[in-house]
C-alpha cells in the first residue's frame, strides 16, 4: 500500500503489555529530543526528522529496556508513520 492511498493511522498497534507504548514513546522523545506531544500514530517519520544516529540510539535503548532484538534493515524500510515503527517493535516483542 502506498502512502498516497493510505490514511494516517490514528491508533497504536497492540503491544504485549499495557503501558509499553508510553515507555517506548518516552524513549523516543528523550532520544530524539522531541516534545512527547508530537509522538502520535499518524506522525510521519519524515516530519519527526529524527537523525539516523539518534534513531540507532533509540533502537538500542528499546532493545535493552525490553530485551528484544530490533533489526535495522528491511523491516524498517516501510516505516512511513510512527505507528509503523511501533508495529515493528511490537512484532519483535511478540517474537521474543
Amino acid at each position: 500500500m502506498t502512502t498516497e492511498t493510505r490514511s494516517p493511522p490514528t491508533q497504536w498497534p497492540d503491544l504485549p503489555e499495557p503501558g509499553m507504548i508510553d515507555a517506548i514513546l518516552d524513549v523516543i522523545a528523550q532520544g530524539a529530543r522531541l516534545d512527547r506531544a508530537l509522538l502520535v500514530p499518524g506522525a510521519t517519520m519524515e516530519a519527526l526528522a529524527i537523525p539516523s544516529l539518534d534513531m540507532v540510539d533509540i533502537l538500542f535503548e528499546v532493545e535493552e529496556r525490553f530485551g528484544i532484538y530490533v533489526p535495522i534493515g528491511e523491516e524498517l524500510v516501510d516505516t512511513v508513520y510512527l505507528h509503523d515503527l511501533i508495529k515493528v517493535l511490537s512484532d519483535q516483542m511478540g517474537a521474543k
